[in-house]
């Protein structure tokens, strides 16, 4: 499974020996929001909605958790409180096997998913506009602690963050996916050929870092691999909005993946200027933000 999550294990088993970079707080605690207070849901409020609208939908999902090789490599998150960063009266536990459903979303809101649970470090999905259509697809990816742990001795180490992960600022993970791939797809996800742009600036220490082929993040990539990861390291907290654009010239792309040897796989930013998706990301202190396939930097049809 190409997923996310086992970008951060192949990085962190090979932390010191290579110049890495992954991001996380090796802390599930934190704090955060625009003026909310703490709530059993975690991360207090940051302004209502301003009324019910009529309609509500339901948002549900699997909460996956990546762990060190010794402890299985993954797993399901259970008991993890699950809630929505805007409206923190809307929360839920997430069942043995990591499936958790929230109703009563409005239709229309801006929802950011929260994940807490004592073993991972405090997280966020991209904050979604929701529609009115029932979400059932949603997913985290999270390593645990003791990964973090090792993801950070590996930033350090490389070189790639001066004095580990800052608990004041964020860490923000997303995917380059090619149209019509999901978390769930075999093979590689990514788009090749994409670039990330931040708005209203990007304010992190380091990054846009992307991942290549072989699930390594390698800070001399200048756009996006067939495997699609990026991520931003030690980000100042605020708003920031995703974007991403194919390269100008594909010369150096064209090289690196000829399509001769490259069948079956997805190069339209060798030929073409894909449209993706943007990602709206909320940072705030001591998270760690995740925008994965389908719903992170989605490129959009050909048609």
């Amino acid at each position: 499974m190409n997923t996310l999550g086992l970008k951060w294990i192949a990085g962190a088993l090979l932390a010191g020996a290579m110049t890495f970079a992954g991001c996380g707080d090796s802390s599930p605690s934190g704090t955060a929001g625009n003026g909310g207070t703490g709530g059993s849901a975690g991360m207090g409020g940051e302004g209502g909605t301003g009324g019910s609208p009529v309609a509500t939908v339901s948002v549900g999902g699997i909460a996956w958790g990546f762990t060190l090789p010794e402890q299985g490599g993954y797993d399901l998150i259970a008991n993890a409180t699950i809630s929505v960063l805007e409206m923190p009266e809307l929360t839920t536990t997430s069942n043995e096997e990591g499936e958790f459903t929230i109703a009563g979303i409005p239709a229309g809101s801006q929802s950011t998913f929260v994940l807490e649970h004592d073993d991972y470090p405090l997280s966020y999905t991209k904050t979604h506009t929701v529609t009115d259509a029932d979400i059932d697809d949603l997913t985290f990816q999270v390593p645990n602690n003791g990964l973090f742990t090792l993801i950070e001795l590996g930033l350090v180490e490389g070189g790639v963050i001066e004095e580990g992960v800052d608990p004041d600022k964020c860490q923000i993970v997303s995917t380059f996916t090619r149209f019509g791939r999901t978390i769930g797809d075999p093979g590689h996800h990514g788009e090749p050929g994409a670039t990330l742009s931040v708005a209203p600036a990007n304010n992190s220490e380091a990054g846009p870092i992307y991942f290549g082929d072989d699930v390594r993040p390698d800070p001399t990539r200048a756009y996006s691999s067939l495997d699609g990861g990026v991520l931003l390291l030690n980000v100042e907290p605020g708003d920031y909005t995703l974007s991403a654009a194919c390269v100008e010239d594909p010369t150096d792309l064209i090289a690196e993946y000829p399509p001769e040897d490259h069948e079956g796989e997805s190069l339209r930013c060798q030929t073409e200027a894909v449209e993706f998706e943007s990602v709206l990301m909320k940072c705030r202190p001591g998270v760690f933000l995740n925008a994965s396939p389908s719903y992170g930097l989605q490129a959009l049809s050909p048609e």
